[in-house]
């Protein structure tokens, strides 16, 4: 086990962590993952003792239904996906969770909020420093990206609230100029869009699936009219 009081989280020594640790439980409202997420993975900032979670979220999430499985995950991914995270003599838990993850994703009984978080933190897990923290955004329904010719700043709506591209607040100012975000062909997709869409259509998520259609689809800034591919646009705001 790891000597607590010699690591740090967000708020000093980890010594408090056994006792959160020891409170999980499968209902991602237990007051226990809230202290977990303030200490460990802090606005996406990690400390030492993040890593050390690694191996008991291993343990509860392999223990618990699939359904219960999409919190002890979430966190893992953010925990490995972090640039501060130091994860070396932790490789066994993170290729455990890896597999665990791209196995719990599979699940009819996952709701399409947890689906989505499962998909980010398989490929968290797998080393994709993009959509490993990024995918997400399929939740809110919004992505931030920049053009890639003329790098405005950019908001990409993917999912309940439309398909467009826009510049400026669009959910306060409705006059906002809006572009449509043009779906992928199927065909099309790349390697890591097919995957995704698999794994929608194997859970009989057709809208989930749509999304997918458009994250890697085209569209068109509205500051300097030049087409762009909405994944590129988002990997671009990260550049």
């Amino acid at each position: 086990m790891p000597n607590w009081k010699e690591l740090k989280h967000a708020y000093g020594s980890a010594e408090d962590l056994p006792g959160i640790l020891s409170d999980l439980k499968p209902d991602p409202k237990a007051p226990a993952w809230a202290a977990l997420w303030d200490r460990i993975c802090h606005q996406g900032t990690t400390y030492s003792a993040s890593p050390a979670v690694l191996p008991i979220l291993l343990g509860a999430a392999s223990s618990w239904d699939s359904a219960a499985r999409a919190m002890p995950l979430a966190l893992a991914g953010s925990i490995v996906s972090s640039p501060q995270s130091n994860l070396a003599g932790y490789e066994t838990s993170v290729e455990a969770l890896r597999a665990l993850a791209l196995d719990t994703v599979k699940a009819r009984d996952l709701t399409r909020t947890d689906r989505i978080y499962v998909m980010q933190s398989a490929l968290a897990l797998e080393g994709d420093r993009l959509w490993g923290r990024k995918l997400d955004h399929l939740v809110d329904g919004e992505f931030p990206g920049s053009c890639t010719a003329c790098r405005k700043d950019l908001f990409l709506v993917i999912g309940e609230h439309g398909f467009f591209t826009a510049v400026g607040d669009w959910v306060r100012h409705r006059e906002v100029s809006r572009v449509e975000i043009r779906a992928s062909e199927k065909e099309e997709l790349p390697a890591l869009g097919r995957w995704l869409y698999g794994v929608c259509t194997e859970a009989n998520d057709s809208v989930l699936g749509e999304w997918v259609l458009h994250l890697f689809g085209v569209s068109q800034c509205p500051e300097c009219n030049q087409s762009f591919e909405v994944a590129a646009a988002i990997a671009e705001c990260e550049s």
